[in-house]
Order: C-alpha cells, then structure tokens, then sequence
C-alpha cells in the first residue's frame, strides 16, 4: 500500500475529450486514439519531478460470444504503466445482451526529480479478453500534475 498527502492544489490540470464510438477486439493493450496528453518533466519542463493523477471516464461496451469477456483500461506515462498496476484492469464486463454503461478510474504516476528531460505523456490503452468487442464512447481523460 502507498499513501500521501497532497496539502495543496494541481500545478495543473490537462484535460483531452472526445465523443465519437470507437470500437476494437484488442489483442493487448492498443492506445485509444486521441486519450494522449504530452506531458514533460526535466530542466526547461513545468517541473523536474512530478507526481501525476489521472482519472478517465467512458461509456463502455464490452460484448463477448460467452458473455463473460472483459474490457480493461489503464493509463500508461511513457512506456510504464500507471500505478496501481496489474493484468487485470477490468473496465466493463460483458453480459447477455450487452448494454452502453458508464465507468471511471483513477490512476497515479510519480516521476522523481532530475535534470534529463522525460516524456513522460499520458496515454488511454485499452485491452480485453479473446474475442470480446470493446466499444469507447463519450470519455474525458484529466491528468493533475503536483510538482515534486
């Protein structure tokens, strides 16, 4: 378990949105186009460490021939997969007759501080289990930056 506190507000807050359906069988983790926020931190960037928190929110569809295939969702900075981390992000799950419902999580990252410039940008991936249809819609992604 990690904890912090944070006594003060975001440095600041990003924000990318979009509205159209989007919809894949992913067979690992495949970036949802246009969930990416170019984020830096080094000499030159906004800060040289950072602590970064994003939430996204989306109207899911998850439908899978047995009805019991899974959508998952995650945020990686960079290359790293965002905090917590696991291979089981499940996002939406399917069930007979599947149905648009809405789902959000929060995730976390922490860059410690140095003078080498990282990107370190913030990116939606989307998976899921054999053969389920994964379907986006309506989402926002918010990633709060607290420098370090």
């Amino acid at each position: 378990m990690t904890s912090l506190v944070v006594n003060r507000p975001a440095d600041a807050t990003y924000l990318v949105f979009a509205s159209p359906r989007w919809e894949t069988k992913p067979t690992g983790w495949t970036d949802l186009p246009g969930a990416n926020i170019h984020l830096e931190v080094g000499q030159g960037t906004p800060s040289y460490g950072a602590i970064f928190v994003a939430t996204f929110s989306a109207e899911v569809l998850a439908e899978a021939p047995d009805s019991n295939g899974v959508v998952t969702a995650t945020v990686f900075f960079g290359d790293t997969q965002s905090q917590p981390s696991s291979d089981n992000h499940r996002f939406a799950t399917a069930r007979g007759g599947p149905e648009w419902s809405s789902h959000t999580f929060i995730r976390t990252f922490r860059v410690e501080p140095g003078f080498n410039v990282r990107d370190v940008s913030a990116q939606v991936k989307i998976g899921g289990s054999t053969g389920v249809l994964a379907g986006i819609q309506n989402w926002v992604l918010k990633v709060e930056r607290f420098g370090i």
